[in-house]
């Protein structure tokens, strides 16, 4: 549906509050009377600053949940038994579409990453995490001797890494502008991790 001007002035007001003080702290009013509106114009078009939040950010985050279910389609068709070992490569190759993606909604993706606060993307990417912690569980389940080795794992440093690895992606997301250095960085972190993940299954088979 397209926007009419009384609605774009809006937004455009409001993406400007919300990036500077989060969703909870932008004051409505403000936002409104910045857009040359009254209370009475917003209601026309709004039910209330959740839903202005939500006009900003849902397309983005639909989005890119949609190019990440593509990347695991792709994973889900690796045999089994490569799955772990052949994820990364998935990855890869889909990387400068997502990379393309994110570098094209920066604006929307610092709001969710940093400013959504009280709304529905509080924690943006822990849906992203447990789904990337199913699907490994998934790729190894009939792989008995990469599940066992998984399973030697203990659960709570695989929390923690996958924490970190996606806090690591929100800084590279927020603090990085060049679509070259998000690639090359998204890439980076996702070896070391791919790489210690093995290093740590093989030592846990050792042990």
């Amino acid at each position: 549906m397209e926007l009419t001007v009384t609605q774009q002035k809006i937004l455009s007001s409001a993406k400007r509050w919300f990036l500077e003080k989060g969703f909870k702290s932008a004051p409505l009013r403000r936002i409104v009377s910045d857009a040359g509106f009254t209370l009475g114009a917003f209601y026309g078009y709004y039910k209330n600053k959740e839903e202005l939040f939500y006009a900003l950010t849902d397309e983005t985050a639909q989005g890119l949940a949609a190019i990440v279910r593509s990347i695991g389609d792709d994973m889900q068709k690796l045999p089994p038994e490569q799955m772990l070992f052949s994820m990364l490569d998935c990855y890869l190759r889909r990387l400068p579409e997502l990379a393309d993606y994110l570098c094209a909604h920066r604006e929307e993706m610092v709001l969710l990453l940093r400013c959504s606060g009280g709304t529905k993307y509080e924690n943006f990417f822990d849906n992203f995490r447990i789904a990337n912690m199913e699907r490994i569980s998934q790729g190894v389940e009939t792989a008995e001797h990469t599940a066992k080795a998984l399973r030697d794992i203990d659960p709570g440093s695989l929390d923690l890494m996958m924490r970190g690895y996606f806090d690591i992606l929100a800084r590279i997301i927020l603090e990085t502008e060049d679509k070259e250095t998000v690639i090359r960085r998204m890439r980076d972190v996702a070896l070391v991790y791919r790489n210690g993940m093995l290093s740590l299954m093989e030592e846990t088979d050792h042990a």
